[in-house]
């Protein structure tokens, strides 16, 4: 008599978690504002708005977000065919992808027992496999904004990043037509007035 008991317990808690599914907010917001930036090349009405933590920019309406969003603030990584982006707070991550960035050459010098080395040989050579990023700044809504940009092992990167408010768009391209995307994105970054 027990075993109806339990199943009928059973179907009903799982309906009812099933219920509980279809009624709960998802985790990926289902409305989004269009971007309304003119004369910034790619950037149209199709492009999406990214509420982030005192700002907000754009990236194209095809990208799809790789984490879930909150309440308030959109999810902080998007990315597409053309590449990604990621906001945040503080600091970004390294400009350079992982590898090697520079090779140090040092001669390697034997000298005689009770000799000295030749003062006249090199001491090294170091040479830059990735060039140094270069850092431009800006003003946006009275916000001094740098952004960073380098190629390396072809990829491309550039970082948009304030210290106050202490925030970052970073993004990544693979290819020298797909790096003016992460521009375009870089120049829909507004700050919201407190």
């Amino acid at each position: 008599m027990h075993v109806p008991r339990l199943g009928v317990l059973l179907s009903a808690l799982g309906l009812a978690l099933i219920a509980a599914c279809r009624h709960s907010s998802p985790a990926f917001p289902v409305a989004f504002t269009s971007c309304r930036f003119a004369a910034l090349g790619p950037v149209d009405s199709s492009w999406r708005q990214v509420r982030a933590s005192g700002f907000t920019f754009c990236v194209p309406g095809s990208w799809h977000a790789s984490r879930p969003a909150s309440d308030t603030l959109d999810p902080m990584t998007w990315s597409g065919q053309e590449g990604s982006v990621t906001w945040g707070l503080g600091r970004p991550a390294s400009m350079y992808p992982p590898g090697l960035v520079a090779q140090i050459t040092v001669p390697i010098v034997t000298v005689p027992a009770g000799g000295m080395p030749n003062p006249g040989q090199p001491t090294g050579k170091i040479e830059r496999l990735c060039p140094d990023p270069t850092a431009t700044p800006f003003i946006i809504d009275s916000v001094v904004v740098v952004v960073t940009q380098t190629a390396c092992h072809g990829i491309w990167k550039a970082t948009a990043w304030s210290t106050t408010p202490p925030v970052y768009v970073q993004g990544e391209a693979h290819s020298v037509e797909r790096a003016k995307l992460l521009n375009a994105i870089i120049a829909t970054i507004r700050f919201v007035k407190r």
